[in-house]
């Protein structure tokens, strides 16, 4: 396989905006790292083949199978000593972990690339964006934000759009708001400039916190609207649902909670269409509160008695 055709494979993988298109990229580094004129032995063929339909698995949402194709290939990658497939499988691993709400059994895999990646490899920007999304995950902030300054050294600019908006969003829940909105404005336009439509959702959406957050909400909504619009032209639910929280939040900041309230109801009634039982629970508890807040007593209470039972359910 040469080089072209993988980097011009990866380029339009990223550019489809799959929602694995990173796990996509690892595995179009190691395809393309070997001598073309050196034939791929039958072992590291199979790791990859395996590797590929954990990618399959996991965009159609087959968690578990995703997981035991990766733990082949890994198993495969450590029988033949191929470095760069078992970096690969274990952050392939991680991300399906993490994605799962599984932190902890996310942390365990990563922490087995990390002695793996060297700094001079292409795969080291994306071990450190991992560790830097797990930290995150598991609450530890500061130690994300060293991480994830670590993975901003990438040259590519499809990679290094995404790795900024992790930077900002790491600085925003520092509180450190001049920061972080410097930083996702930067993300913004490196993108825009990539075409990179998801990640430049993921920057509008982000900037329109930060500037709620900073007490500029009339300025936040036209950013939140734009992320909706282009996560809607995507159908990602989950996202919609964040972007309709967003405008929400800025309603309760603006003081209309009415509006507020309506935001909300959309956000509860896309993530219970998508099965996302964590985001609709929050969702009505937020409105519960807001109800109270009006002294409309009954109805917050309906709201949090809907709550428990939607929790239970999850159980």
């Amino acid at each position: 396989m040469n080089n072209v055709f993988c980097t011009g494979r990866a380029r339009a993988l990223k550019r489809a905006g799959s929602a694995l298109a990173c796990t996509v990229l690892l595995l179009a580094v190691v395809c393309c790292a070997g001598n073309p004129a050196v034939p791929m032995s039958s072992a590291r063929m199979e790791a990859i083949r395996h590797n590929q339909r954990g990618i399959k698995a996991e965009a159609e949402g087959r968690s578990p199978q995703a997981l035991l194709e990766f733990t082949e290939s890994l198993r495969i990658n450590r029988a033949i000593e191929n470095s760069e497939g078992i970096v690969v499988a274990l952050v392939n691993s991680s991300r399906v972990h993490r994605h799962n709400g599984d932190a902890v059994a996310a942390l365990a895999a990563i922490n087995g690339a990390i002695p793996l990646a060297l700094p001079q490899s292409p795969l080291y920007f994306e071990v450190t964006f991992e560790m830097a999304q797990v930290k995150l995950a598991l609450g530890e902030v500061a130690v994300a934000y060293e991480w994830a300054l670590k993975a901003t050294g990438a040259e590519d600019t499809l990679q290094r759009g995404m790795k900024k908006n992790l930077v900002a969003r790491i600085l925003y829940l520092k509180g450190n708001l001049t920061e972080a909105e410097a930083a996702v404005r930067d993300a913004l336009s490196i993108n825009r400039e990539a075409g990179m439509r998801d990640e430049e959702a993921n920057s509008l959406r982000l900037l329109g916190d930060i500037l709620i957050g900073s007490k500029r909400s009339a300025e936040a909504g036209q950013f939140c609207d734009q992320a909706l619009a282009i996560d809607k032209a995507a159908g990602k639910s989950r996202k919609i649902a964040a972007d309709l929280r967003c405008l929400a939040a800025m309603s309760v900041s603006l003081n209309d909670p009415d509006q507020a309230l309506a935001f909300y109801q959309r956000a509860f009634a896309v993530s219970s269409a998508d099965n996302d039982r964590a985001g609709a629970a929050g969702d009505l508890l937020v409105m519960s509160r807001i109800h109270a807040g009006k002294g409309e007593k009954e109805h917050s209470e309906r709201l949090l008695a809907e709550r428990d039972l939607l929790l239970k359910g999850n159980k």
